[in-house]
Order: C-alpha cells, then sequence, then structure tokens
C-alpha cells in the first residue's frame, strides 16, 4: 500500500512538470521562431531506474509576412547563429534590427554571425533599411555592395540540443555546421510563427489536469485504507 502511495505521488509529480511544459508552450503561442516543447516522457535506463525524458518538435511554423527588410525567416532546415555573452546560439527568430553600433542583432543584443564574422551594416538611418537586400541564399548587400552571407547552421544531432532562454539552443553543447544551400531558402520580409498548436495543447492540459486529479484520489484512497489498518490494527 505504501508502494502505492510512492508510485502515485511519482505519477503526480510527471504529470504536474508535464502541466508546466503545457502551460509555457500556451505562453509562447505568438513568441517568433518558438519550437514546442513535448511533455515528459517516463523512459527506464538500462540499470532499470525510471527517468524522465523531454523532446522538442522542430517542426517548421508558418512563415507570415512583415515586409520589414530586417525581419528574416528560414524556410528549411536550418538556424540564424548568434553570438551572446554565453556563447553561439542557433535560433529560429530572424526578428532582426541594426544595433548603434552599426551590427546585426538580434531582440536581446547578440550579433547575427555571417560566413566572415559579426555582420556590420554602417550606421543606417531608417531609409536606408530599406537598401539593405537579402537574398534566398542568405546573401546580404547594401545598395550594390555585398556584406556578407549568413551563416545558416544545422544542429549535429537537434535531440540532444540544450534550450537556452527563450527561443534559442546552445550550439556549443550539441555541435553544428554550415547547412548547405539546398537545405534552405531564406525569405527577407518574413518571420517564423511558433508551431505550437493551440487546440493541441488544451487537449493535453485537459487530459494532464484529468490524470493529475485521478492520482490524487488514488493517494487519498490509499492514505485512508493504511489510516484504517492501523486502526484495526491497535484493537
Amino acid at each position: 500500500m505504501v508502494k502505492g502511495i510512492y508510485l502515485a505521488a511519482r505519477g503526480m509529480q510527471a504529470r504536474m512538470k508535464n502541466i508546466e511544459v503545457v502551460a509555457n508552450n500556451l505562453a509562447n503561442l505568438n513568441t517568433t521562431g518558438f519550437k514546442e516543447e513535448m511533455p515528459f516522457t517516463m523512459v527506464m535506463n538500462q540499470y532499470g531506474k525510471v527517468a524522465l525524458q523531454q523532446n522538442t518538435d522542430f517542426e517548421q511554423g508558418n512563415l507570415m509576412q512583415t515586409s520589414n527588410p530586417l525581419d528574416l525567416a528560414i524556410s528549411g532546415n536550418g538556424y540564424f547563429v548568434v553570438q551572446t555573452d554565453n556563447g553561439t546560439e542557433l535560433t529560429r527568430d530572424g526578428n532582426f534590427k541594426i544595433s548603434n553600433e552599426g551590427y546585426l542583432v538580434d531582440e536581446n543584443g547578440n550579433k547575427v554571425m555571417g560566413t566572415n564574422g559579426a555582420i556590420y551594416l554602417d550606421k543606417l538611418s531608417p531609409d536606408q533599411k530599406k537598401f539593405v537586400t537579402i537574398s534566398t541564399s542568405g546573401e546580404v548587400k547594401m545598395g550594390g555592395n555585398i556584406i556578407d552571407n549568413l551563416l545558416i547552421a544545422k544542429m549535429n544531432d537537434p535531440e540532444e540540443a540544450p534550450r537556452t532562454t527563450g527561443v534559442n539552443f546552445s550550439a556549443d553543447g550539441v555541435g553544428y555546421q554550415a547547412a548547405s544551400l539546398s537545405d534552405y531558402t531564406v525569405k527577407q520580409g518574413y518571420l517564423e510563427e511558433s508551431n505550437v498548436n493551440p487546440i493541441k495543447e488544451m487537449e493535453n492540459m485537459i487530459q494532464l489536469n484529468n490524470e493529475y486529479d485521478s492520482a490524487h484520489r488514488i493517494i487519498n484512497y490509499l492514505d485512508k485504507s493504511l489510516d484504517e489498518a492501523n486502526q484495526i490494527g491497535k484493537v
């Protein structure tokens, strides 16, 4: 009976973690480039111990047209590369801008990397930004001058890529290589929407809440039965 309470409690703990995962997915429904986190699953390792495992759904989200020349999206298999204080990170969020120093950066000020290093566009005025053109292969031009090529990368092992804050993944933890031109197409003036399906997530939330409540009722029943057994033993 005590073992039953323990197992039910473990089930409640796992479902609580999954409720948090689903809630985070729903919170990022409108976050550019966000990749859905899959609920934890229980797996048994080689030593017979049960552990929790979580995966990410890397399916591409819908591409939304913005007409902003600094908004970029990748159609296909590839990631933008940004240099952060914590190292190199990969992202599908192409909501870029030009920093005060003239670099192409993401929303957090991290420099976007090209094949020759951080992409430098000089200090452009708002009117000059419309002269920045980026080809489907990632070639960055200003006027008729080639500035650099976007570094588009592929993860060596996506399932092992640690997620950092926001929508990025750590490249240092999994390793990456330059994607081939046949793997992707860069779309200027577009952003990739989150790939979270709100209907599916709400269904997951309802199911997890029901399972959590069921496990809670089992614990209460077993606890009551254990208490009654103890009372009988005292007679």
